[in-house]
């Protein structure tokens, strides 16, 4: 998995355990009162399948040629600004994300370690449950191999009932794994410590499975909730949760525990009913995030697109790899450069052809980026479209009397000189542009150019024969201004002209 690939999947997968958490936390209050705890701790297997759900691969969409070749078509080969998928972000994000994961599991090691030492040493008892030398935090379920752990004065602090409901508390832990749930807890904690919601989750979890708990010895104990009750109380909290422990720690839910022992337990049709609907509500949120991911798209078939005048044909057969190792390999066989091949994504996909021509190629590359393809010569360069610069690449001028709709009808990037490619200048110009209430352009002239008068002319003649979609007012076309960036940039050594980019 590449660094970008990684963030891609820390970012999907973060938004996905983000919403799942926030749906627990509104709902897992009326699940309760209306169907009990358990099925409100049912709920909190969303979150690890929402995780889950995300890194799945994505559902796989079969495209034929034909179709793939009439999608590619009808995006305007428009003035666009190379885009590079690769953030600067990743550079520095993951490895704080790494140490961070680093940093909090080491953390969460040495809680654990640190309650296990406060327990002193273990024995192990007549009734085979382990004592320990110490009180507080006891009785426990701890550890993966999840053998309970009783204080010291167990038989001198509880009477014989009290002992048996504490017993069965936690032999219920026991037959559920609770252990390994908060141990799966801990790893999410690991790879989420930045996101303040998993810390929220982390206690809630906590205090729904001592709640699950609870109701569950109350329903096969009817008549002991006072008994139960009582043995809470004498029960000491220890100084922190130990990760991979079951036990009584600082902030306990003591208050809440006490209060549902007065509510009715549910009945069994009830207490069924709950399940389902939180499984329902689990498994349809979890396919939901699965299905909102976009899906991969395999591309096959002969060609059937018309192949630019002296287009190569080439056989092409690769199965997920990225977009951008595609195209860089088809561009190589047909013999003809990628200008800017960092604008291409790395997302995978499947491409299977007998033969096909570059343009095809090109065009498929560029639209699962996002992008569209420009030809020139033997170069093709990757350009935003037109639809993507009007959401932010370009701005309008704040003294126009009228805003210009930017979605151009025809907006042909300008031509590089000949001389800034053999001289491997790069530049940037910046016009502002008269558009005439029937979107030609009206009149033109450079606000601003780097270097001076390098780029200017292929600008202006370019931008002259623009046409653009006019601004609406009162539901009549009028007339507007807009500035638009053109910038002139190579990543090689250009054998041809490549055109700039708006």
């Amino acid at each position: 998995m590449t660094q970008a690939e990684l963030f891609r999947w820390l970012v999907e997968s973060t938004c996905a355990s983000s919403a799942a958490i926030v749906l627990v936390l509104v709902l897992r209050r009326p699940l309760r009162s209306a169907f009990g705890a358990n099925a409100a701790y049912l709920l909190w297997l969303l979150p690890p399948l929402a995780v889950l759900a995300a890194s799945l691969p994505a559902r796989v969409v079969r495209v034929v040629v034909s179709e793939a070749a009439g999608n590619v078509g009808v995006g305007r080969v428009g003035a666009g600004m190379p885009l590079d998928t690769t953030t600067p972000a990743v550079g520095w994000l993951l490895p704080a994300w790494f140490a961070g994961v680093a940093g909090f599991a080491l953390w969460q090691f040495a809680v654990q370690r640190r309650f296990r030492r406060s327990l002193g040493a273990l024995r192990m008892g007549a009734d085979g449950h382990l004592r320990a030398e110490a009180s507080a935090g006891l009785p426990a379920v701890v550890g993966l191999r999840a053998r309970i752990v009783l204080p010291a004065d167990f038989e001198a602090r509880y009477g014989d009932d009290e002992r048996a409901l504490i017993l069965a508390h936690e032999r219920i832990h026991l037959a559920r794994r609770d252990v390994l749930g908060n141990a799966l807890l801990a790893a999410l904690r690991c790879a989420y410590w930045f996101n303040p919601l998993a810390w929220l989750a982390a206690d809630r979890f906590r205090r729904d499975q001592e709640l699950a708990c609870d109701e569950t010895v109350v329903a096969r104990h009817p008549r002991a909730r006072r008994v139960y009750g009582e043995a809470m109380v004498k029960t000491q909290l220890s100084a922190m949760p130990a990760p991979l422990a079951c036990h009584w720690f600082g902030g306990h839910p003591l208050k809440e525990r006490i209060a549902m022992l007065k509510r009715p337990v549910p009945g069994p049709r009830r207490i069924f009913a709950g399940l389902a609907t939180a499984a329902v509500v689990v498994a349809g949120a979890s396919y939901a995030v699965w299905t909102m991911r976009p899906a991969t798209r395999v591309i096959a078939g002969g060609d059937t697109s018309s192949p630019a005048a002296g287009a190569s044909t080439i056989a092409l057969s690769a199965v997920d790899r990225p977009v951008r190792e595609i195209a860089l390999e088809a561009a190589e066989r047909a013999g003809i450069r990628v200008l800017n091949p960092q604008a291409l994504a790395e997302k995978p996909v499947t491409m299977e052809f007998s033969s096909v021509s570059i343009e095809t190629v090109m065009k498929i590359a560029a639209e699962e980026s996002g992008l569209v393809a420009s030809f020139d010569g033997g170069n093709v360069s990757f350009l935003a479209s037109t639809e993507a610069i009007a959401r932010g690449k370009t701005s309008t001028v704040a003294d126009a009397g009228a805003s210009v709709d930017i979605r151009s009808k025809n907006l042909a990037p300008p031509k590089y000189p000949a001389e800034a490619v053999a001289a491997k200048i790069t530049g940037k110009v910046v016009v502002i542009v008269d558009v005439a209430a029937d979107g030609s352009v009206s009149g033109v002239r450079v606000e601003k150019s780097q270097p001076a008068g390098v780029f200017d002319e292929a600008t202006l003649e370019a931008v002259r024969k623009w046409t653009f979609e006019p601004a609406i007012k009162d539901g009549r076309p009028v007339a507007g201004r807009v500035r638009v960036p053109v910038d002139f940039a190579m990543d090689a050594p250009a054998s041809a002209p490549a055109g700039g980019k708006a």
